[in-house]
């Protein structure tokens, strides 16, 4: 009977995301996810053929992650009938898993790519521009429900907004790493939820004559 090769998989697939953020993709070698993974060349190359077929995995098994964490966190929502209110406890879903941790959040592959995007073919580089669009449409849907009950205190950039929140995680990633800090994400997160319920006010019945 064959052996399940997932376990493997998985464990190579790990051990390279780890050297990805810790060397960038290009300071990276397969002697090093080999190392690391205790496994033999052979087994590396049975279940990637190149170190491009390791990075359209990594990417693809990155992408399909973070659109389950958007997915759950919408789920987690859902059944908030304020529009408002729905946005700022999507928001605080993210907030509550940060602050969890102990230790600086490692990084996100969408950005390690981005750093080195001649090493990708299109369609890598794509997928991450997708990922991207997701988490706007996502933020910017819930912003135009907003505006249909609520006025705005000061004129907003819709699509700008919807950008601050995955703005906030790449940037806050690269500032915990640097002060040593795990609660820069979940800080940077509850101002811009805070700038949120700022930014909208509900209407004065009496203002509309």
């Amino acid at each position: 009977m064959p052996r399940d090769g997932k376990p493997t998989r998985d464990k190579i697939l790990k051990h390279s995301k780890d050297l990805v953020l810790e060397r960038g993709f290009s300071g990276m070698s397969i002697d090093m996810i080999i190392q690391r993974s205790s496994i033999s060349k052979g087994t590396f190359l049975y279940h990637f053929k190149t170190k491009n077929d390791l990075a359209t995995s990594l990417m693809d098994e990155y992408i399909q992650q973070d659109e389950k964490e958007r997915v759950k966190a919408l789920k987690h929502v859902e059944g908030i009938k304020d529009p408002l209110e729905r946005l700022l406890a999507f928001i605080q879903v993210f907030i509550d898993a940060f602050e969890k941790l102990d230790a600086p959040f490692p990084g996100c592959l969408y950005a390690s790519y981005s750093y080195e995007p001649v090493l990708f073919d299109q369609e890598i580089m794509k997928g991450i521009t997708d990922a991207f669009h997701r988490w706007e449409h996502t933020i910017d849907g819930m912003i135009i429900e907003i505006e249909q009950q609520y006025d705005s205190v000061i004129p907003i950039d819709k699509k700008a907004l919807a950008l601050h929140f995955t703005a906030i995680f790449e940037g806050a990633f690269i500032m915990s790493k640097a002060l040593n800090d795990a609660k820069v994400t979940a800080n940077q997160l509850k101002q811009y939820q805070n700038y949120i319920k700022l930014l909208f006010k509900k209407p004065n019945p009496q203002s509309k004559a």
